[in-house]
């Protein structure tokens, strides 16, 4: 829903927005980029209000339902400034949803779980990824792609001048609804944390906290002054100042950097030469398989306890697929790479798991580092709208050359990210540092969880808390890598050398 709300502006631009609210290109620009301002801003406060209260179902709710309400009233508008304040807005609610999300799964479960829940929760982001659109040319290809494209084709085809309402009002007033509706549940289907669910009973209750000090050696409940405004900023301060913070926030910016092509895969698409029908059609598939993809991808990371050979995997198919697009003179050969460029996303997601497996205490830091990081990274959103220009088509060689740049530093920086994560371990088992400070008292409460002595639980504590098993991994994962590279190049060499777009069924478009 997160992901339909934001791209309904380009939907609703199909069916005379921007001619009714008289807006010109510029202004219509402002509109889209005005959202992330918002988006930015208040990620880091919103986390750090889940890590303080006690009930994040209903924060969690409060945020969906008042953003599906800011994106009903979006269908109120009249003019730019009306626009310009709906759009600032519901980047600011939206921004609450998805760092606190993360935060909110790292409270459940363990390091070995969290990189496939939270691949679960990007799956619907994955299959509506094609709604985010270019705002440089108006009349390229329909944007309406994924399966809220589909839903908003219906509404903005069927309901357009019913009641004497136009359809891209009647877009926005349904799928606000809609959200609402999804906010007003979520009370009754989340649970909140281990500590503070109130229909756990106490077994259960030490089962799902004992999980979590055994994964990491300590308790992950915030201390009392964690939530005080001396505690917050401190919480800060360790967040802006661990230089893993900043590598991942690096890594994690050049790769959005690095995958903006899916705001303009339509555009890319169009280059096919089909019908608009048909380029609608095409769309789809690239995303769905690459869902598919992350989710096993993501559940094998976590099962291995690797996260870096898992992102190369990842960033070796999209760089694979953009090598393809530059050189391919096909059209089979051209959308398979779509097919490559999609599977890039997976290593976001397990970018994302890292920083709750190599930050995981104490939950303030925990917090604000997620939020960081993905609001950081976001920044990224602004530059690459100037990257698809539509006088660098058909071809786009200097967009697809800058994207393959941008993955091998983010790859680079993740390469180096995993050699300092080892380093450190290395420490740790030498005794020369330690994975966190805690307190006496926080030590005695993770160990009563786990009935373990007080010895034993320094020993947990102290122990390889960025440790993953890259000695039994590394190996397989490498020959693993290599397979999947070499079957995919010869597919996209069969079909770049071996079609002809002749022996297509489909008709493409002769206009």
């Amino acid at each position: 829903m997160v992901i339909q709300d934001r791209g309904n502006l380009a939907n609703a631009r199909l069916k005379g927005l921007q001619t009714d609210l008289n807006l010109n290109d510029t202004q219509y620009a402002t509109c889209i980029s005005v959202l992330f301002a918002g988006y930015i801003l208040m990620q880091v406060p919103s986390t750090l209000i889940m890590n303080a209260i006690p009930k994040p179902r209903l924060f969690m709710a409060t945020v969906v339902g008042l953003w599906g309400i800011i994106s009903a009233l979006t269908s109120l508008c009249d003019n730019f400034s009306d626009l310009v304040v709906c759009r600032f807005f519901l980047g600011f609610v939206e921004a609450a949803f998805y760092p606190s999300a993360v935060y909110y799964l790292s409270r459940w479960y363990t390091r070995k779980e969290v990189g496939f829940r939270i691949a679960f929760l990007n799956a619907g982001n994955m299959l509506a990824q094609g709604e985010r659109c270019s705002s440089t040319s108006p009349s390229t290809v329909s944007r309406l792609q994924g399966l809220g494209g589909l839903f908003a084709a219906g509404i903005l085809g069927g309901m357009e001048n019913v009641k004497g309402i136009r359809g891209w009002r009647w877009l926005y007033i349904i799928e606000g609804s809609i959200t609402v509706a999804f906010g007003l549940l979520l009370p009754f289907i989340l649970a909140d944390y281990p500590s503070s669910t109130n229909w756990l009973s106490d077994r259960e209750r030490v089962i799902a906290q004992g999980r979590l000090v055994t994964d990491v050696g300590i308790i992950d409940n915030p201390e009392n002054d964690e939530k005080s405004g001396s505690g917050i900023m401190r919480g800060v301060l360790m967040t802006i100042s661990d230089i893993k913070v900043w590598a991942l926030a690096f890594m994690y910016f050049t790769y959005i950097m690095g995958l903006s092509f899916a705001s303009y895969m339509p555009t890319i698409t169009a280059t096919l030469g089909f019908s608009t029908t048909i380029t609608l059609l095409l769309t789809f598939p690239p995303w769905a398989f690459a869902t598919v993809y992350a989710l096993a991808n993501s559940w094998h990371s976590d099962r291995t306890g690797d996260k870096f050979w898992h992102i190369a995997g990842a960033y070796g198919f999209a760089i694979l697929g953009y090598i393809v697009a530059l050189t391919a003179n096909t059209v089979s050969g051209k959308y398979v790479s779509l097919f490559g460029m999609c599977m890039g996303y997976s290593g976001g997601i397990i970018i994302l798991g890292w920083i709750s497996t190599s930050i995981p205490r104490p939950p303030i830091k925990r917090a604000a580092s997620i939020a960081f990081i993905n609001a950081f990274a976001n920044i990224g959103q602004i530059p690459t709208s100037y990257l698809w220009p539509t006088r660098w088509g058909k071809r786009y060689w200097q967009s697809f050359t800058t994207e393959i740049c941008l993955m091998a530093l983010s790859l680079t920086i993740a390469f180096a990210y995993r050699q300092y994560l080892i380093s450190q371990n290395e420490k740790l088992d030498r005794g020369e540092a330690e994975a966190y400070i805690t307190d006496e008292e926080i030590v005695k409460q993770s160990a009563d969880l786990v009935h373990a002595t007080i010895q034993q639980e320094e020993v947990l504590v102290h122990s390889n808390s960025h440790k993953e098993d890259y000695s039994h991994t590394s190996l397989i994962l490498t020959r693993h890598l290599e397979k999947g590279v070499y079957a995919y190049s010869i597919i996209t060499l069969y079909l770049s050398c071996g079609f002809r777009s002749s022996r297509l069924t489909l008709k493409t478009s002769t206009q």
